[in-house]
């Protein structure tokens, strides 16, 4: 996209699908945690458990993408553009409700031990979403880009709901369901982990915007290509942290050497990954064109440093997770929110990009000291975590 749109057009298509995965991260009520939570203890009812949440979260985010597009001139004027035709309103819409049923489908085929579904349906869409901008889409300008995005993600979704779906859970079949039993037993649960993924998911969707606002189009482009390549790398401790959780969803006894065993895995890629990308950076950001190299070099750099003390953040939210502390969760994410989001906003003004990707790092690090003593203590734990009949964990050595 970097080499065939202008940097202004990559700004407006970053921007807008940032815009779509925070009203799909708003939509999702913590739904795809609980779905990985409890699935393990609704087997029988898990078809109808997954089609409920699908059917909740699609229609909370169709009411969300409204709202968004009628306040288009307040909060993102460089995208009001998009709110004074139907069609692209509309487009807007449905490839929104799309990214946050992706989210949910993800957590769906980790929750029944297949994440080799999540990789084959994640890169069809990778595929896909690389040419439609240009071939397909590319008289749309910006907008083309994430018109390609958004139907590669349709196209994703289409291919587990029916073929990896049902070949996980039996007889299951795509379609609007409504169950009050079931959510009344996930929501709190849901709700809480939901909050906490707002707060850590905040600076992936606030970022873009916060650059587009503050320093244009063009500088948003040459962020943007910087924090979805330091992606790859936080593909670690994430790929690592769902793992854990689904496996410690189904047997808690093993979350100590389970958990141990996924920080010491995601540091050992981590480290020299990191190096790597330190180093070959501004190579890497070449492909996309000089200006990225110039403008993204310095800010990637400190983003791959904050991987390192990511895994250890990450890790600590699992194990809280499987052990329901859903308080320390927010606690935790709430602090790492507060804290890049505000260095963010600081630094960016003193700094240019590079002042985002040091308030990111310093965030994270911080974050990482206060909770890396704590995330020991629970991965050497005696006690072993058990789920009592009401449904909450406790431990049977205390």
């Amino acid at each position: 996209m970097a080499r065939f749109f202008l940097p202004a057009e990559v700004g407006i298509g970053s921007a807008l699908i940032a815009a779509s995965g925070l009203i799909g991260s708003l939509a999702n009520l913590g739904l795809g945690v609980g779905l990985v939570r409890f699935i393990p203890q609704f087997k029988d009812k898990a078809g109808r458990l997954i089609n409920t949440s699908f059917t909740l979260v699609g229609c909370i985010t169709l009411g969300g993408s409204l709202v968004y597009l009628l306040g288009l001139g307040h909060w993102s004027p460089a995208l009001g553009f998009v709110g004074t035709s139907v069609w692209l309103a509309g487009c807007f819409v449905i490839f929104s409700t799309a990214t946050a049923l992706s989210a949910l489908i993800d957590q769906s085929l980790i929750a029944g031990r297949a994440a080799v579904y999540v990789f084959w349906k994640n890169t069809l869409v990778s595929l896909l979403k690389l040419p439609l901008p240009v071939f397909v889409f590319a008289f749309l300008a910006g907008f083309g880009i994430f018109t390609g995005t958004g139907v590669a993600v349709l196209a994703g979704n289409i291919l587990a709901w029916y073929f990896f779906l049902p070949s996980i859970y039996n007889g299951y079949r795509p379609r609007p369901a409504w169950d009050k039993e079931l959510l009344a037993q996930v929501l709190p649960y849901s709700s809480a982990n939901y909050l906490a993924n707002l707060l850590n998911g905040a600076p992936t969707f606030i970022y873009p915007l916060m650059v587009l606002n503050t320093l244009g189009p063009e500088n948003s482009a040459y962020f943007y290509i910087a924090w979805m390549m330091n992606g790859v790398l936080s593909v670690i401790p994430s790929g690592l942290a769902s793992s854990l959780f689904a496996e410690g969803s189904h047997d808690q006894q093993r979350l100590g050497r389970d958990g141990r065993r996924a920080l010491g895995i995601a540091l050992l890629l981590s480290v020299p990954a990191v190096i790597a990308m330190i180093v070959l950076s501004r190579w890497f950001l070449h492909f996309f064109g000089p200006g990225y190299a110039e403008k993204g070099t310095g800010v990637i750099r400190f983003l791959a440093l904050a991987v390192i003390p990511q895994c250890v953040n990450q890790l600590y939210i699992t194990v809280n997770q499987v052990k329901k502390r859903v308080f320390l969760i927010i606690c935790q994410t709430l602090s790492l929110a507060v804290l890049a989001l505000g260095l963010g906003d600081l630094m960016l003004e003193i700094f240019g990009l590079n002042g985002i990707g040091i308030a990111y790092f310093l965030a994270h690090l911080v974050v990482a000291l206060v909770v890396a003593g704590p995330l020991w203590r629970a991965l050497h734990e005696g006690g072993k975590f058990v789920i009592t009949a009401s449904g909450e964990s406790g431990n049977n050595g205390e």
